[in-house]
């Protein structure tokens, strides 16, 4: 079976404070899994760098085979997104989060794909 996330070897840094380290992860097609842990360990980042909102420190991330290093708008098309709820991202301008908004809103439906 073919891997739709695959991570190594991922860490992100923070003004020197680690705040993933040195992440491992496979998760195959068709699985499901949950992504647990205490407040301050990695998760929310984690899910950032998947969506591409924020680039690692070092490592490799693949989703549906595509590096997202290489191509991060490929790795966009492979995903969507559901907001528990509707909020902005502080860690972005509004112009940032009015064009992200828009790009959740435009992206091709499940059986559609970029051209």
């Amino acid at each position: 079976m073919s891997r739709m996330i695959e991570i190594s070897g991922l860490n992100k840094d923070y003004s020197g404070k680690k705040v993933v380290d040195g992440l491992d992860l496979q998760v195959d097609k068709g699985e499901l899994f949950g992504f647990l842990g205490p407040n301050g360990a990695g998760k929310t980042t984690t899910i950032r760098i998947l969506t591409t909102l924020t680039k690692p420190s070092s490592g490799r991330v693949m989703i549906n085979s595509i590096d997202m290093a290489k191509d991060p708008s490929g790795v966009k098309s492979e995903f969507g997104v559901v907001q528990q709820h509707l909020s902005l991202n502080r860690d972005l301008t509004i112009a940032e989060n009015m064009e992200l908004h828009a790009r959740l809103l435009t992206s091709p439906g499940p059986n559609e794909r970029r051209g």
